[in-house]
C-alpha cells in the first residue's frame, strides 16, 4: 500500500508536487493558527469572565440591604432584590445562601432551601476568603466568584455565588472566531490560488522540465564541456562566471574549482577582457585573434539572451569559445605545404607538358640547336630564380612560399619580380614563420587578383622582403585595378573584401594581415602606385623580442 502511494507521487509533475506541498503546509499552519487562538481565547475569556464574577459578587454582598435581608433570612424580600440585580447583570445566575450555605434565592424557586451544590464554598464559610472556582451546579458546569457576606460586627452570615455557564462561552467564542474563520477562508483560498501561481512560474522557468530532466541536462552539459578540446568560459552581462571547462581553466592557468569562480568575475583571472564586452554587446564575434594571459588565441564569442516570451531580447551573457593559436598555425602550416605542393607539382606538370610538346615539334624538325637553346634557356631562368631565394631567404617556410608563387605568377602569365636587396636571415619578432607565410601569401595573392583584373597592366609584381634594419619589411607593389581612399580602412575589416566572385575566402585574408602585423606590433601602410595599381608597405619591430627577454632577465634578477 505505502509503495504504491510513494509509486503514484512519483508520477506526480513537479508543479502538482509543489502546489501540494504548499498545500498541506497551509492545512497545518492554519490549524495550528485555530487551535492556538481557540485556546487563548478560552483561557483569555476563563479569566475575565471569574473576574467579573468576583467583582459583581463582591458588590453584591457590600449591599447594606442584601446584609439585613440575609440577617433576617427574608426571603420574600430578598427575591425581588436578586430578581432586580440579575436584570442589570449578564451573569448566567446569582446564589444567596446563609452561613450553612442553605440557598435563600435561586433562578429556580423549587430549590431554594435546599443545600448549594459544587462543594466550594468552604474556604468562603469558614475562613472568610473571596476566590473564583469552576465546578458543576444544580444550574450546569461553569465559573463561579464566591465571597462572604459579613454581617455589622464582621461575622459570616452567608455567601453570594455569581456565576456563568460554560454554555455562554461558546457563544462568545463564535462571536470572535467566526470574523477570524471567514479571514483565515480568505487567506486559504488566496494562498491556495497563489501557490497555483507560484508552481506554474516555477515550472515555467524550469522550462516546462522536471527535475530529472533538468539533473540530465546538467549532466549532460557537464559532459559536453569536459569533452569539448576548446576552451569554453560563459559569464553574465556583469562578468560574473556562469560556467567554466577544464580546457579553458588549464589552458589561462586558473586553478580555483568553479563553486568559488561562480562568485568572481572574469576580470580578475583573464588579462585584455575587451573582447568579452566589445560593441556592440549583440553582436557574435567568430574566430578572432586574441592574447588572453600571454596566450595567443582563436576565439569566438556568441551572446546569451534571456528566454521569456512576448518581451524583447535582453542581453544576460555571452559564451567565449578558443584554442591555441599554435594549433589552427600547425595545421594552417601543413595545408599550406600540402597546397603549395599541390600547386607547384601543377604547374611545373603543365609547364614541361608545354615546353616537351615544343621540344618534340623542334626534334622532329631536326632543329636540334633549337632544342639545345631552349633546355639552356631554361635551366638558365629556373637556376638563377632557385639560387637568389637560396641565398637570400633563410626561412624554409617562406622560400618555398616565394617558389610556389614564381611558378604560379608565370602560369597566370605575370611577372613576379624579388627586388635585388631583398633577404631574410632570420624572424627576431613575435611573428612566427607561419603567420608571415599568410601575410605574404595573401598579398601576393591579392595582387594576383588585382593584376588579372585590370585589362590594361603590364603584369608585373614587385617584391621587396628585408630584415637588414631595425625592422622587417615587406612592400609588394602591383599594376592592378588599384584601391579606392573611401575604401582602405574599410578592407581589413573581416568579412569585406572587393573580389567580385569571392565566395571561398569571404574576405578573410586582409583581415589576418592586420591581425597579425598588429599583433607583432607593427603597422600597414597602403599607397596608391604609378601608373596605377597600389602599393602595400608593412613594418614588423625586429628587436621586440630581444628587449622584452631583457626586460624579463633584469625583473628576475631584482628578484
Amino acid at each position: 500500500m505505502i509503495k504504491s502511494s510513494i509509486s503514484s507521487l512519483s508520477k506526480l509533475t513537479f508543479r502538482t508536487k509543489v502546489f501540494l506541498l504548499l498545500f498541506i503546509l497551509l492545512i497545518l499552519q492554519m490549524s495550528v493558527m485555530v487551535w492556538h487562538f481557540d485556546s487563548t481565547l478560552y483561557d483569555s475569556i476563563k479569566h475575565q469572565v471569574g473576574t467579573r464574577a468576583l467583582i459583581q459578587a463582591k458588590e453584591i454582598a457590600s449591599d447594606p440591604e442584601l446584609i439585613k435581608q440575609v440577617e433576617q433570612k427574608n426571603i420574600d424580600d430578598l427575591k425581588p432584590h436578586i430578581e432586580r440585580l440579575s436584570t442589570i447583570s449578564d451573569a448566567s445566575f446569582i446564589v444567596i445562601g446563609d452561613e450553612k450555605g442553605i440557598r435563600l434565592s435561586h433562578p429556580v424557586e423549587e430549590r431554594i432551601g435546599h443545600s448549594m451544590q459544587g462543594g466550594d464554598n468552604t474556604g468562603v464559610l469558614e475562613r472568610g476568603e473571596s476566590y473564583i472556582t469552576l465546578r458543576e451546579g444544580s444550574l450546569g458546569y461553569g465559573i463561579r466568584g464566591k465571597t462572604p457576606i459579613f454581617d455589622a460586627d464582621h461575622n459570616i452570615i452567608g455567601v453570594v455565588s455569581v456565576g456563568y455557564l460554560l454554555n455562554r462561552f461558546d457563544q462568545w467564542l463564535d462571536v470572535y472566531m467566526t470574523p477570524l474563520l471567514v479571514e483565515i477562508f480568505c487567506i486559504f483560498a488566496l494562498t491556495l490560488i497563489a501557490a497555483w501561481g507560484f508552481s506554474r512560474h516555477v515550472q515555467t522557468k524550469m522550462n516546462g522540465m522536471e527535475p530529472e530532466e533538468i539533473a540530465l541536462a546538467l549532466n549532460l552539459q557537464k559532459s559536453i564541456l569536459s569533452s569539448v578540446y576548446e576552451g569554453i568560459i560563459a559569464i553574465d552581462n556583469q562578468g560574473y562566471f556562469l560556467t567554466i571547462n577544464k580546457t579553458a581553466k588549464t589552458l589561462l592557468g586558473i586553478n580555483k574549482g568553479f563553486k568559488y569562480l561562480k562568485t568572481r568575475q572574469i576580470i580578475e583571472y583573464v588579462s585584455h577582457t575587451e573582447f568579452f564586452f566589445r560593441q556592440p554587446l549583440d553582436l557574435n564575434l567568430k574566430d578572432e585573434i586574441i592574447h588572453l594571459n600571454g596566450l595567443s588565441l582563436i576565439a569566438s564569442r556568441v551572446a546569451i539572451y534571456k528566454q521569456e516570451e512576448h518581451t524583447p531580447k535582453e542581453i544576460t551573457g555571452w559564451v567565449v569559445s578558443f584554442r591555441e593559436k599554435s594549433d589552427i598555425d600547425s595545421l594552417t602550416m601543413e595545408l599550406t605545404q600540402v597546397q603549395q605542393h599541390t600547386d607547384s607539382l601543377r604547374v611545373l606538370r603543365h609547364e614541361f607538358s608545354n615546353r616537351l610538346a615544343t621540344i618534340s615539334g623542334l626534334i622532329q624538325m631536326g632543329k636540334l640547336d633549337e632544342v639545345q637553346q631552349l633546355i639552356n634557356q631554361e635551366n638558365t631562368s629556373k637556376q638563377a630564380l632557385l639560387d637568389f631565394i637560396h641565398h637570400n631567404i633563410h626561412l624554409p617556410q617562406v622560400a618555398g612560399l616565394l617558389l610556389g608563387k614564381s611558378l604560379r605568377a608565370r602560369e597566370l602569365n605575370i611577372e613576379l619580380r624579388f627586388d635585388p636587396t631583398s633577404q631574410l636571415h632570420s624572424l627576431n619578432s613575435t611573428l612566427s614563420e607561419t603567420e608571415l607565410c599568410a601575410i605574404l601569401g595573401n598579398l601576393i595573392d591579392n595582387a594576383f587578383d588585382a593584376t588579372q583584373n585590370n585589362a590594361t597592366s603590364n603584369r608585373i609584381i614587385e617584391l621587396l622582403i628585408t630584415d637588414a634594419g631595425k625592422d622587417l619589411v615587406l612592400e609588394i607593389t602591383d599594376n592592378g585595378i588599384g584601391i579606392e581612399p573611401h575604401l582602405i580602412d574599410e578592407i581589413w575589416k573581416k568579412g569585406v573584401t572587393s573580389k567580385i566572385d569571392d565566395h571561398q575566402n569571404h574576405g578573410i585574408g586582409l583581415y589576418l594581415v592586420h591581425r597579425y602585423v598588429t599583433h607583432a606590433g607593427g603597422f600597414i601602410n597602403v599607397d596608391h602606385a604609378e601608373p596605377q595599381g597600389c602599393i602595400f608597405s608593412i613594418f614588423i619591430p625586429t628587436e621586440r623580442i630581444t628587449n622584452k627577454k631583457s626586460g624579463s632577465n633584469h625583473h628576475n634578477e631584482g628578484k
